[in-house]
């Protein structure tokens, strides 16, 4: 029995519903200020004696009603299904609210470095360049997109938790902030209305955070990509070329523009963002005329 990895297992599966928990929890505690039950909204947190007496109620029930194992295994199920929809939907809504950021992608921020040292390498070789030299120059794009595509895949892996909490926390801001009109405006909020402020201003700090860390997660995974990168063609053109056209690479291989590592965008259903969705209409129109 492999431990590590069951003990890996443990720690994810308890990351993916403490998440769950965290955000039905909130979502839990703002609207439970429109719903009388007793002192559960007088402090941050609920009562323990009433959380207890919710349990001991339900567990009466149970003995009463003579309910099953399954039955009980079954009502969890649901209970923890609730709570996983309560997350996606929250996820899911902030997704959509803008701004969205989109990661620069791997081959764009490498395609200045490599086009000029290809074209470098194809021209070094001069009369002997044959087809089975393309075919080598072919393979070795083929490694070196490879390595663009791991890049991507390594970071796309390691930012999924920190997108997540960037898209809830749009949609706590957008929920917290009208909710709290509405307790302002209706007076019909039994609980402290000061507390959805608070939930505010810890949304918008953590979609800064967020947000921050993405950009910074990008960015370093351009940089080790390029450096990789370089490096690759170094060694290669060490083996293939002559030591003018070395110098040569080492000159094509310093990137010449600043690439950034993250863009803001505007999400919309089907056409992924606004700007696509503009440039179809354009295109749209333009056929038309």
């Amino acid at each position: 029995m492999d431990v590590e990895a069951l003990l890996q297992g443990v720690v994810r599966f308890s990351n993916f519903m403490t998440s769950r928990l965290l955000v039905a929890g909130v979502v839990f505690y703002v609207f439970a200020g429109f719903v009388p039950i007793g002192n559960a909204t007088e402090g941050f947190l609920p009562s323990m004696d009433l959380l207890n007496g919710v349990v001991q109620n339900y567990q009466n029930i149970f003995d009463t009603l003579g309910v099953s194992d399954v039955a009980i295994f079954l009502i969890l199920f649901i209970f923890v299904t609730t709570i996983h929809i309560t997350y996606v939907l929250f996820e899911s809504i902030g997704y959509y609210l803008p701004p969205t950021i989109i990661p620069a992608s791997g081959w764009a921020a490498i395609d200045d470095i490599t086009h000029k040292a290809f074209e470098t390498l194809r021209v070094a070789r001069g009369e002997e360049h044959t087809e089975e030299e393309n075919q080598r120059l072919y393979e070795f794009s083929k490694k070196l997109r490879s390595i663009e595509i791991e890049s991507d895949e390594h970071t796309k892996n390691k930012v999924q938790s920190t997108l997540s909490a960037f898209r809830i926390s749009k949609t706590f801001v957008v929920l917290s902030l009208a909710v709290w009109l509405y307790a302002e405006i209706s007076d019909s909020y039994s609980g402290t209305a000061h507390y959805l402020l608070i939930v505010f201003v810890v949304a918008v700090a953590v979609v800064a955070i967020s947000a921050m860390s993405i950009f910074r997660m990008n960015y370093v995974r351009i940089s080790r990509l390029r450096a990789n990168v370089i490096a690759e063609l170094l060694e290669f053109s060490r083996i293939w070329v002559d030591e003018e056209h070395q110098r040569q690479i080492a000159a094509d291989c310093v990137p010449k523009n600043i690439m950034k590592p993250a863009t803001m965008a505007v999400a919309v259903p089907i056409f992924g963002t606004l700007d696509a969705l503009v440039k179809d209409l354009r295109n749209w129109r333009s056929r038309r005329a």
